[in-house]
This record gives structure tokens, C-alpha cells and sequence, in this order.
């Protein structure tokens, strides 16, 4: 098994998000040719090159349905040809809001966020019957060794996280220029986010909002209750943090 973690936004005073959120896909490994082959066929078919990254960001914008309706294909057949047709593909994520004051975290510990997703993925191997490699968005040497060292401290030192046996106890990254299956998670976490932006609440709807609620739809389909490391409860496979467990309080 395979988990790609991504997110759309971030937690800090600063970010604009209002809902930033931490997303995985996990994925057999026996379909990790399926899925790429997939991808390269559309990015061939729209493009005529397979080197075109998926950003979110990109592609979920309301112009996509306008100006740019190459976008909203390409963010169309990704979810319906890739995420909604793989076997056993499931999506995991962890919503937040927007927080007013800096994470209570030591720097050494994965923040609440990360040990909530990282349970889902455990819960979901142990299902399986699988141990899972878990692959992070590379950025640069120095952040991807820290959170390295947060992943083992929390397999590791943690009561928690010694009962995640079904976690490859090393953190991958990999480039999302070039590695098709964390485009595909960063698709997944930019519209979540942009769900509980757009379509929660008492916002009117929009061509967008709407196009963004079909979306959310099928990735919301691709999710699934999983055991708690403990076993102790199920866990929701998308799940909005409380503020007071995202700060650190």
C-alpha cells in the first residue's frame, strides 16, 4: 500500500485559507501502473505532453468553467477516469479551521493534523491487511528531514504511534512535477478545501460552488470508516479537527 499526503493551505495566522486541509491517497501498489497509465492518457489526450503537473490551484477556478475549460476537463477526467475507477483507492483528510494563534507544538512532534491522518492511514492498511509506505510532497532537504524526524518520533515514542504497526516506519518524498499520484492528492485537498469554503453554510451557490460540490461529491465517496490505532473506536475518513485539538490546548 501506498499513502501520498498533500495539503491545500496551511495552518498559521498568516495563511489565507479559511479552511486549510491535510489530505491522503492510498493506493494499492498493484494499481500504481494503472493510475499512472491513466494520467498520462489524459495529460496526452488535453495537452499533448505528459509532463504537465495537476495543481490544484491551477484548475479549481471559477474561470476553469469560462476562459480556461481545459482546466475543468483535465480536473473532470482526473476524478472520474483515476480517483472514482481505481479498486480500493481511498482518500483521507483532515479539515481544519482557520487559526487566530501560532499551533501549540513542540518542534520535535508532528502536530495534531498529521497524527490524525496518519492514524486514518494505519486504520486503513490494517484493513487491508497491508503495510504502508507513506510518501509526503517534497520541498527541500531541510523540511523534509524535519518532518522525517517528526514521523519516527511519533512511531516510535509515542503509545500512539507504537500501535500504527501497519506503517512503513520511514517517510518518503517524492516531486510533485513528476510524481503523478501526489498531483492527484493535492487535486483531492484543494477541493476539499474548496468545498468547505464554498459550499458550507449559507453561502448561495454558484456555477462554481456547484461544480466544486459534484467534485467533493465523488472524492467523499472514495473515503471510508477506519479502526482507531487502539482499536477503540472508527475513525471518519474526512474529518473537521476542533480548533481546540488542532492549536495544541
Amino acid at each position: 500500500m501506498l499513502a501520498y499526503i498533500d495539503e491545500s493551505g496551511f495552518p498559521h495566522p498568516n495563511d489565507e485559507t479559511k479552511h486549510p486541509v491535510l489530505a491522503a491517497v492510498c493506493i494499492p501498489k498493484d494499481e500504481v501502473r494503472n493510475i499512472m497509465l491513466r494520467m498520462y492518457n489524459i495529460k496526452m489526450d488535453l495537452f499533448g505532453r505528459h509532463d504537465v503537473e495537476l495543481k490544484a490551484v491551477n484548475v479549481l477556478k471559477p474561470k476553469s468553467l469560462t476562459r480556461n475549460t481545459n482546466n475543468k476537463i483535465f480536473a473532470d477526467r482526473v476524478i472520474n477516469e483515476v480517483l472514482n475507477n481505481i479498486l480500493n483507492l481511498k482518500v483521507f483528510a483532515i479539515v481544519m479551521e482557520h487559526p487566530e494563534e501560532l499551533l501549540q507544538v513542540e518542534k520535535v512532534s508532528f502536530p495534531n493534523h498529521y497524527r490524525f491522518l496518519l492514524q486514518r492511514i494505519n486504520g486503513y492498511s490494517y484493513m487491508r491487511g497491508k503495510k504502508c509506505i507513506v510518501s509526503f510532497d517534497s520541498q527541500d532537504e531541510g523540511n523534509d528531514m524535519l518532518i522525517s524526524h517528526k514521523m519516527k518520533n511519533y512511531l516510535f515514542r509515542s503509545n500512539e504511534g507504537n500501535d500504527c504497526t501497519s506503517i512503513v516506519e520511514s517517510a518518503f518524498f517524492v516531486s510533485s512535477r513528476v510524481e503523478e499520484s501526489i498531483q492527484l492528492a493535492d487535486l483531492c485537498a484543494g477541493i476539499i478545501r474548496k468545498y468547505h469554503e464554498l459550499c458550507v453554510g449559507d453561502t448561495p451557490a454558484t456555477p462554481f460552488s456547484t461544480w466544486i460540490a459534484h467534485l467533493y461529491s465523488i472524492v467523499q465517496s472514495r473515503t471510508c470508516l477506519v479502526p482507531s490505532p487502539n482499536g477503540g473506536q472508527n475513525l471518519h475518513g474526512i474529518y473537521k479537527i476542533p480548533m481546540r485539538l488542532l492549536i495544541g490546548k
